[in-house]
């Protein structure tokens, strides 16, 4: 089960994406569905996984670190 830890949720607020917040991904990222029997729900938990593996690789990358760092933002 993936379960959002902190910094992670904080990266998804500042993003500010209207569909995928912290509660979105927290849902779908653990579903499971299957296209052949729930389509709708696999591409939507498709979705999630795809802007969850962004999220992971911003907080690898601490570029919301470097952006807390800058001036002049």
């Amino acid at each position: 089960m993936v379960m959002l830890t902190e910094k992670q949720k904080d990266i998804i607020s500042r993003l500010d994406d209207k569909l995928y917040t912290a509660e979105f991904l927290q849902e779908w990222l653990n579903n499971n569905d299957n296209v052949a029997v729930n389509a709708p729900g696999a591409l939507q938990a498709m979705g999630a996984k795809g802007f969850f593996a962004a999220v992971l690789q911003i907080e690898k990358s601490g570029f919301m670190d470097e952006v807390d760092e800058c001036p002049a933002l």
